[in-house]
């Protein structure tokens, strides 16, 4: 018996199946869905503690949590993926992360909605988020920044959606109300994975899967009643059997993966980038009011931080389209340069204008830099791996960001100022481009010189 991994390979015609495209608007949908929830849990977590008769940093650390499992488990997914196939994996995902939110609308503690929506939906966000990327990734090469950009749109356009549709739930319906819409909408997530056709793991010539091959329950069963089916010998191929399955699994996480110099140089450049993103996105309105704006002026920086990510996010790709193809190596230091002199001027800067407009900036810099990242990874091994070397970026990613919102804090409270926090993230922003360069002079030894 051959395991749902073992395929043979096929031969893909990038970038002109149609069907790519609605790869890419449902991976625009799992970003939009995934994303908007994390920022719905913020609107939610004062409703939440006070219901729940709880701590706020308790309650807080529920949606922190949900975020670090959906990066921290990537690997798992990525091979469970590989294994068993990416449209079960990713229809379970979203069955898992709908009925996490559901049960999360009933929960009378704090315990059990963290086991919903920690366990159950941020485990099945994992599943949709990495496999759905690998999924529409396999359809596109030369396209594939344009599609990237508007598959990863989703996630400031969720961001700025589903904060002010949180707050007229909450008013009319309640928390839990709200939860259990928010659970009929993350439904889509299961519409979008029963849409998926195509196994990357199935993509690549030079695929790692044929290692998955088992041998036949059937033939265990002969050599064992060749050998007079004795006891002992059916606890011994049980439990060979128990190993070989579990040596499929670690081979299928892909941990040489870790060992790639490409990815090491690119996780480190993101990760330099994503520890000032998570805290930005944390502290941006406290910011705000710290520099004397009021409320509604504090609300709109998150906005002009999500339009200019989505305009970073459509340079590479619109210049693309124009004739123009900068290396990729150019927008990840634009917009890592851009990062860094955005953090410095909003250090100064106190009109509500100008934070606007810096705001806006940064998300422009971030917007490039990601869109960048993103492209390039997708080049540094073949469709089949790729599940695997998202799922071990998303680990490093995420314990950046968490790490970077907590600095963030510790420094506020030795400080009593932000200011000290921007230089400290401008010089992050910074470190990032000599990661970008070293991979640049190592890309002019092949013929990805363009990334």
């Amino acid at each position: 018996m051959v395991s749902a991994g073992l395929q043979q390979p096929v031969t893909v015609n990038y970038d002109q199946d149609r069907w790519g495209w609605l790869m890419v608007a449902a991976a625009f949908v799992n970003a939009f869905v995934i994303m908007g929830q994390l920022k719905a849990l913020g609107v939610l977590l004062i409703p939440m503690t006070n219901d729940l008769d709880s701590e706020l940093w308790l309650v807080g650390w529920v949606a922190v949590l949900y975020s670090m499992t959906q990066n921290c488990f990537a690997p798992v997914v990525g091979a469970l993926s590989r294994l068993l196939g990416a449209r079960p994996m990713i229809v379970m995902g979203g069955v898992l992360y709908t009925l996490g939110l559901i049960l999360a609308s009933i929960s009378p503690s704090v315990p059990l909605l963290a086991v919903f929506v920690i366990g159950l939906s941020g485990f099945g966000a994992a599943f949709n988020w990495f496999i759905g990327f690998a999924v529409m990734a396999s359809y596109f090469k030369e396209k594939y920044p344009l599609a990237i950009g508007l598959s990863t749109m989703g996630v400031p356009l969720g961001i700025m959606a589903y904060g002010p549709v949180t707050q007229v739930l909450l008013n009319t319906y309640g928390w839990r109300g709200t939860m259990l819409l928010l659970g009929g909408i993350s439904f889509h997530l299961v519409a979008c994975a029963l849409l998926v056709r195509r196994d990357p793991s199935s993509n690549s010539a030079n695929s790692d899967t044929d290692q998955y091959q088992q041998v036949s329950v059937l033939d265990e069963e002969e050599n064992a009643q060749e050998e007079g089916g004795a006891p002992n010998h059916t606890r011994r191929t049980q439990e060979k059997r128990e190993k070989t399955y579990c040596q499929r699994l670690i081979e299928a996480m892909d941990f040489k993966v870790l060992a790639d110099i490409r990815f090491a140089l690119l996780v480190c450049g993101r990760c330099s980038a994503v520890f000032a993103y998570s805290a930005w996105l944390v502290f941006m309105v406290p910011y705000g009011k710290f520099q004397g704006l009021n409320d509604t002026q504090a609300s709109f920086l998150p906005t002009a931080f999500g339009i200019g990510n989505v305009i970073g996010k459509a340079l590479a790709p619109l210049l693309q389209e124009l004739g123009m193809k900068p290396p990729m190596t150019f927008w990840a230091c634009f917009g890592a340069a851009l990062i860094s002199g955005s953090f410095v001027v909003n250090a100064f800067i106190r009109p509500f204008i100008g934070l606007l407009a810096v705001t806006g900036l940064m998300g422009v810099g971030y917007g490039a830099m990601y869109q960048a990242i993103d492209v390039m990874i997708r080049f540094i091994s073949t469709d089949d791996r790729l599940v695997s070397i998202l799922g071990w970026q998303g680990v490093f990613t995420g314990v950046a960001g968490a790490l970077g919102g907590l600095v963030s804090g510790w420094i506020y409270e030795w400080t009593g100022t932000f200011f000290i926090s921007f230089f400290v993230y401008a010089g992050l922003a910074l470190l990032s481009i000599p990661f970008f360069i070293r991979l640049y002079m190592l890309n002019r030894r092949t013929d990805t010189t363009r990334l």
